[in-house]
Parts: C-alpha cells; sequence; structure tokens
C-alpha cells in the first residue's frame, strides 16, 4: 500500500523509537513520544475543545482535555497533534474537536494529514492488516480492534477503509445532511487475483441531501431521546445503491452516532 507523506512521517517515528510490535505502541505513553520530539505535553481544562498546539519561537506546547472520556478518543488526539507537531510546523492549526477528528474528508488538507500521521501511528498498517486477517467484518472485530490498539471505533472504520480488508462504504452525516462518502477499491486476495470491491456500485445519495429515511444513521437523525448512539441493522442494498434484480439484497449498516455534534457515520458492508 503507497504511504502519504503524513502516514511515512509517522512510521519514521516509530522506527526513530524501535516500537515494531501492538504491545510497544499500546502501552508507550505519547506524552514521553511527545516531549522526546521536542514538544511539551499537558492535560488541562479545555472548553468545547479536545486538542490543540500551540507554537511560538520555536517551540511547541500541546493541550489536550483532560475531561475526554475515554481513553481511545484522548490517545488518538494527542497523535492529532503530534501529526500537525510533525508535519505543519511552520503553520498555526485551529483547536481541534471530536468534529473535526471524525470528519476525516472534509476538515481541510491540514487536518487530514494529522488523521492519517494519527492513525498509521497508533494503528500501523502491516499490524492492522495482520490482526484482520481471517476474521469476519462487522462490530465485533471494531470492538476487538478498538480494544487491541486502544482508539475509538470511528477511528477503526476509517482505517479499514483505508486498508481495504473488507468491501465496505462509509458515509458521513452531519445535521441530517450528508457530507461526504468514501468506497473501497479492488482488493488483492492472497493469490495475487483481485477482488471486485464496490466500484461496480453506483450510491444513490447526494452531498448536502438528507439520507435514506430508512438508513440507520437517517433514523438516528429523526429519534429522540437516549436512544443507543451505536446500531448495527440489516437493510435492503437498495437504501443506499442502484440495484439490478440479480443482486443479493441483503446488507448491513452499523453506525456511530455523536449527538453533540448530531454527527454520523455510517458503515455499510455485505458478508
Amino acid at each position: 500500500m503507497l504511504l502519504t507523506k503524513a502516514e511515512a512521517t509517522a512510521r519514521k517515528v516509530l522506527t526513530d523509537f524501535g516500537l515494531d510490535d501492538i504491545n510497544a505502541i499500546t502501552s508507550t505513553e505519547l506524552k514521553t513520544i511527545i516531549q522526546a520530539r521536542g514538544g511539551y505535553y499537558e492535560e488541562i481544562d479545555l472548553k468545547n475543545i479536545d486538542g490543540r498546539i500551540i507554537t511560538f519561537e520555536g517551540k511547541s506546547i500541546i493541550s489536550i482535555n483532560k475531561n475526554i472520556a475515554g481513553l481511545g478518543k484522548k490517545r488518538f488526539t494527542a497523535a492529532h497533534e503530534l501529526g500537525h507537531f510533525e508535519l505543519h510546523k511552520n503553520i498555526q492549526p485551529p483547536a481541534d474537536t471530536q468534529y473535526e477528528l471524525c470528519n476525516w474528508y472534509q476538515s481541510g488538507s491540514h487536518e487530514k494529514e494529522a488523521n492519517d500521521f494519527a492513525s498509521e501511528l497508533l494503528m500501523p498498517t502491516n499490524l492492522f492488516l495482520q490482526q484482520c486477517k481471517g476474521k469476519k467484518f462487522g462490530p465485533q472485530l471494531i470492538k476487538q480492534l478498538a480494544e487491541i490498539f486502544q482508539v475509538t471505533h470511528t477511528a477503526i472504520i476509517l482505517k479499514a477503509l483505508k486498508a481495504n480488508i473488507h468491501p465496505i462504504c462509509v458515509i458521513a452525516a452531519k445535521n441530517n445532511k450528508i457530507k461526504w462518502w468514501k468506497m473501497s477499491q479492488n482488493m488483492e486476495s492472497a493469490d495475487h487475483d483481485f477482488v471486485p470491491g464496490w466500484t461496480k456500485y453506483k450510491i444513490r445519495i447526494t452531498s448536502n441531501l438528507p439520507p435514506p429515511p430508512d438508513s440507520v444513521v437517517g433514523q438516528f437523525f429523526k429519534s429522540t431521546g437516549n436512544k443507543s448512539l451505536e446500531t448495527l441493522q440489516e437493510i435492503d442494498k437498495s437504501t443506499w445503491f442502484l440495484t439490478h434484480q440479480q443482486d443479493n439484497p441483503i446488507m448491513f449498516e452499523y453506525c456511530n452516532y455523536i449527538r453533540e455534534y448530531d454527527f454520523g457515520l455510517s458503515v455499510v458492508w455485505q458478508d
């Protein structure tokens, strides 16, 4: 898999610290890495933001909201800010919220680069693929991987898309409007044959219009009260795609919804 500049930079950081197995990566404090690279790390009370980096006269302070709930979210936020430190020393990136960290493909090039860096730093592709080999894609695998790599479910879903472990489609929506979607490309099998991805399917949604009302993410936007923020449902392929009579109509949609930002991220696939 061809690495981006951000991913290659993350690999170099791992190499510099001799981190080449999952246990080393998950047990190593990001604070130690940040300070060893020349930054200052702190956890403080930040209102309405998860993380930020401030650089002045060549010195950088990475601040993480001490009130972040969940180790995975805190680790990814810290790795994201380290990505800014490594890649964007000559700019002053904006403070980051959970929305920027989830809205991978619409947060601007610098934010995407920082996310790519964090993803490769915390989930090196070669180790990620090893953990996925021979396993069925679905919420159980997502949760297992999130525990192994100590990141959020959202981070795992987006890494699965990039690593191409299974044909999937990821759809992001905010305020009941589709913001972006990405589909798996063709995959190479163990015997070096190409397994068709979803390039043959035509998705039937349009940016800035509501998601299908019968989709899982569409149901979240219509719901009120304390409905679960993670849901798996069996859906009909026609919910998201133009279909043909001979197609298998059964698909699955797993959605993570962040009520604070009215933001939903769905992953759709077939077994």
